[in-house]
């Protein structure tokens, strides 16, 4: 009897083995499966998001540069990558033709690069690629990266190549590789990878007792897990698509605003510091640092000022037309106390009268262009010298604005990396203002050069066409 009972004992402890090593194949396999299922749409789920929204975007430029550039050119393409190049994450963008010809990328610094060809007939039949690179070298594919870094540090970075077409014609007429800040996406296998090992655990550790329900119960909480992630997909290929038809620049200007806003309360109060210590200083050496401080400051208190009315002004819904002679008043207005602390003469000469209207909106950030060139010519002049604005109106219904000054010119080692972001040429410049300019006047359909520079003086010129 005992002999039976201890085969029975022996049977039921091999059968209950063998039930829990097959129930820990099975649930091993099937969260493998679920594990990678959904590891895919975490990846993939961003490429048609990319794909609608650059399509969106190439309709837009194809409307706005019609007649002026063809359907599928390269500064199509080019544009199409810098409009999108400004979404939230993106550290990167590559551009191809259709015949894998690189046209360039954004930032100017990123390296050039090439698609695979089986790639590009993935692409030509308008299916996004994705990669996800947990341990991405931005060296890789930024040129200055390389040497800045001594130790080569990894990032997460998610890849995506989508085709570039029109909603219209559907017609492919090149790629976009996008390379993005892979943070959120790696929190999000994580989280995942969390969630499929503990309720497979969980299943294989409780499915002795309740094996059919801890398994069912399980499952059904991972495809909640798949509906949600399908779901938000949906939701940002609405969103997003949305965000790019009602303005392209909606991202900057949300980041900025926001940022704009928390500087503007402290650096008020450390104005209020800076003007009181100031004043309570004696006239010496002391006294003259606190001085330069407290210009220092209300400089950029107006600053962000300004940069607060022109947000005001686009996104609000009022919208009024400035003339010129009030956007060359308002200009010299932002820049006179700095040509006079500076011991600069400012003057502005050209169309400044007439019946030219301009929108609020365009006339803003023209103003913003023209006061970071003025106020860099400043700087690069002497006491007593002469600081010129020129506006030309042009019969071909563009303006062009010259800002002009009388310094010693630009070494050509600030020439080759003039419009580089930070790349200054300036002590204690932060090697943005340059390219912000050159930034928003693309955006304005417009061009931002350097006309002449020499031992005589360095002029830059603005090209703005009055037909928006």
């Amino acid at each position: 009897m005992s002999k039976d009972k201890h085969s029975q004992r022996s049977l039921v402890i091999w059968v209950v083995a063998g039930l829990l090593l097959l129930f820990f194949l099975v649930t091993a396999v099937l969260a493998m499966r679920m594990r990678a299922q959904l590891r895919k749409q975490t990846i993939y789920r961003d490429g048609p998001v990319f794909m609608a929204v650059a399509s969106a975007e190439v309709d837009d430029v194809r409307s706005i540069n019609e007649g002026i550039i063809p359907p599928g050119a390269e500064e199509e393409l080019f544009e199409v990558a810098l409009n999108t190049s400004d979404i939230r994450g993106v550290i990167g963008v590559r551009v191809f033709t259709e015949g894998n010809i690189s046209v360039g990328g954004v930032p100017l610094s990123i390296k050039r690069g090439k698609t695979e060809p089986h790639e590009e007939e993935l692409l030509n039949q308008r299916i996004p690629i994705s990669r996800f690179h947990p341990e991405f070298e931005l060296s890789n594919i930024f040129l200055f990266i390389e040497d800045e870094l001594t130790e080569k540090e990894k990032y997460p970075v998610l890849e995506i190549i989508i085709p570039l077409f029109s909603f219209n014609d559907e017609k492919v007429s090149g790629f976009a590789q996008y390379y993005l800040d892979g943070a959120d996406v790696a929190a999000e296998l994580a989280e995942v990878d969390r969630s499929i090992f503990f309720y497979a655990g969980g299943a294989f550790l409780f499915g002795g007792v309740i094996g059919t329900g801890i398994l069912i119960w399980a499952f059904r909480r991972l495809r909640k897990v798949n509906e949600l992630l399908e779901d938000r997909t949906r939701h940002l290929v609405s969103a997003n698509h949305k965000l790019s038809m009602e303005a392209r620049t909606a991202a900057i200007g949300a980041i900025t605003s926001h940022l704009i806003h928390g500087l503007k309360s402290p650096l008020q109060g450390i104005r209020q510091f800076v003007t009181t210590q100031s004043n309570g200083e004696d006239a010496d050496d002391g006294g003259r640092v606190w001085q330069d401080a407290a210009d220092t400051t209300e400089r950029m208190q107006n600053l962000i000022n300004e940069v607060i009315e022109v947000l005001q002004d686009r996104g609000g819904d009022f919208s009024y037309e400035v003339s010129l002679e009030e956007l060359s008043a308002l200009t010299k207005d932002r820049v006179m106390s700095y040509a006079d602390r500076k011991s600069v003469r400012f003057v502005v000469q050209g169309a400044v009268e007439g019946d030219l209207m301009i929108s609020n909106d365009r006339a803003n950030l023209i103003v913003l262009i023209l006061v970071n060139l003025i106020r860099n010519a400043i700087d690069a002049s002497e006491n007593e010298q002469e600081v010129n604005l020129k506006i030309i109106l042009e019969k071909n219904d563009r303006l062009t604005f010259q800002v002009a000054d009388q310094g010693p010119g630009m070494p050509e080692a600030v020439r080759e990396h003039l419009f580089q972001p930070v790349a200054s040429g300036k002590v204690g410049g932060s090697g943005v203002g340059l390219s912000l300019c050159q930034e928003l006047s693309r955006h304005l359909g417009g061009d931002l050069e350097l006309a002449t520079t020499g031992f005589d003086g360095t002029v830059f010129e603005l090209g703005i066409s009055i037909i928006t």
